[in-house]
């Protein structure tokens, strides 16, 4: 008889869907138009939707693989089973904070789940330094050309809940 059980990370999270595409963070759901920063705005890196926190926590928008995890922390990419991409990138221009205020809970090859924390932030040091914490979550890759995520209205969010229709 074991007396402890290892918790595995994912057994609070109510499980999504494959296709489900979560808010990162609690707070505002923002349209791309009204990020402060032009290389998001305008979607060049591809589909874009913005988020304005209200706590310090972001978690993992939808199921797969993290793929891509950037050293100071501020950013990370996870791809879906069906091979599509997703960045989140917490606030604006924080990578030149190199890590102060970030504290990753996972991994570059983790399998993760929409919902899971993903970054702890501490967004009262990120914002007294002058940074922006508009956090945004952008498809990166297609698993086919025509794929594009059917967002809900924009406006309050919580973090693990479905933004796609």
């Amino acid at each position: 008889m074991r007396l402890f059980k290892r918790k595995q990370p994912d057994e609070k999270i109510k499980r999504m869907p494959d296709d489900a595409v979560c808010a990162p963070v609690t707070g505002e759901m923002i349209p791309a138009s009204n990020i402060a920063d032009p290389v998001f705005s305008t979607e060049c890196m591809g589909q874009t939707i913005g988020f304005e926190p209200s706590n310090d926590t972001v978690v993992v928008p939808v199921n797969g693989t993290v793929t891509a995890l950037f050293p100071s922390g501020h950013a990370f990419g996870v791809t879906t089973k069906e091979g599509n991409g997703f960045l989140v990138h917490i606030g604006i221009d924080t990578v030149n904070l190199q890590g102060k205020g970030f504290h990753p809970y996972i991994k570059q090859g983790d399998f993760v789940y929409a919902g899971q924390t993903a970054v702890k932030v501490d967004a009262d040091f990120i914002r007294k330094q002058g940074y922006s914490m508009t956090t945004m979550l952008v498809v990166t890759e297609k698993a086919v050309d025509d794929y594009k995520v059917d967002y809900i209205d924009c406006g309050p969010v919580v973090s693990g809940q479905r933004i796609n229709r």
